[in-house]
């Protein structure tokens, strides 16, 4: 890229898109683990996780719900293909498939989902709005939408939103515009943070009030 911009982060590709996933795997560990901390202790239904990268969210979600069915997405081929081979137990169950698709048209019908997740992805949306609607769309009634983010912005960090973007294609929205958004698209939220980490988790319940 001419601009600088590191575009294996948003589509990892051949060998080097390998090595971002597997240290994407290893650095978003603790952040993950944070997630889960404001997540339900158990469930058995079925998870969507959203830009599911080198599947290293998926491992931690199924250690956790050992009984529930897993569903990757992601736009790249790399990421599809490591989700399954780290994964490959859960594929042998049947408790896991995987599949190259995009967050503003998720191939699965409306409400086939009792969780939605997306780790360190909302900020390569092409259409953060859309896919927030698909999200809710492909949720069951009182289903979950959790977005894990450790890039927090909030006013007062616009030179940091301006480095992520140059450094890493990452277009980050401060906090309140992604409560509105998911207020929007028909969910009630939560959240929570570590700002010295700049760690931060949007929960959202699918709600069945008109959408503003």
């Amino acid at each position: 890229m001419t601009d600088g911009t590191n575009t294996q982060y948003s589509k990892p590709e051949g060998e080097e898109g390998r090595l971002t996933l597997e240290h994407m795997n290893e650095h978003h560990a603790r952040l993950w683990d944070f997630c889960l901390s404001h997540m339900p202790k158990a469930m058995d239904g079925s998870v969507l996780d959203i830009g599911c990268g080198g599947g290293g969210f998926i491992r931690k979600l199924s250690e956790r719900y050992p009984y529930a069915l897993f569903y990757g997405l992601d736009i790249s081929e790399e990421s599809v293909g490591m989700t399954l081979e780290l994964n490959s137990d859960l594929v042998d169950q049947g408790a896991l498939k995987a599949t190259v698709g995009d967050v503003c048209g998720i191939p699965y019908a409306d409400a086939s989902f009792d969780m939605v997740t997306a780790m360190e992805t909302y900020f390569f949306w092409p259409d953060l709005e859309k896919g927030m609607s698909e999200a809710h769309r492909v949720l069951s009634e009182g289903g979950m939408f959790v977005i894990g983010s450790e890039m927090q912005a909030n006013p007062g960090d616009e030179a940091f939103m301006e480095e992520s973007l140059r450094e890493c294609g990452c277009r980050l929205r401060y906090d309140s515009d992604i409560i509105a958004m998911m207020e929007s698209a028909g969910f009630s939220v939560r959240t929570f943070s570590v700002p010295e980490e700049r760690w931060v988790v949007f929960v959202g319940r699918r709600s069945e009030r008109e959408r503003r």
